[in-house]
């Protein structure tokens, strides 16, 4: 009898610390998803080479990247805003063997 109520004991300690886990993990969303754009995207490109950098950066690539401030992703139209903020410009590639690509740059 002991045994089964050290077990059931176990599995209750186990259950709190993994409620206690997800609780952070919310904890932690939540204010990553209250953080300023800018700085969610400086850690962002701090993780992409520079040699991937100079070849260009797409922002649906970097939209999955990000997450959103209320649900989803983050608005493509602040994304451009904080990637001119931080020195990125856009070019615009009009060619007919790729198609339309518009990436972004590093100054």
């Amino acid at each position: 009898m002991t045994t089964y109520i050290q077990m059931l004991q176990a599995e209750i300690a186990a259950q709190e610390a993994a409620i206690s886990t997800e609780k952070a993990d919310a904890a932690n969303t939540a204010l990553e998803r209250l953080t300023p754009l800018e700085d969610r995207l400086a850690r962002l490109l701090a993780t992409i080479p520079a040699d991937v950098q100079r070849e260009g950066l797409s922002l649906p690539a970097l939209r999955a990247g990000l997450k959103g401030r209320w649900r989803g992703t983050c608005h493509s139209g602040e994304l451009g805003a904080a990637l001119r903020k931080l020195g990125f410009h856009r070019r615009r590639q009009w060619r007919s063997e790729g198609g339309f690509k518009a990436l972004w740059y590093p100054l």
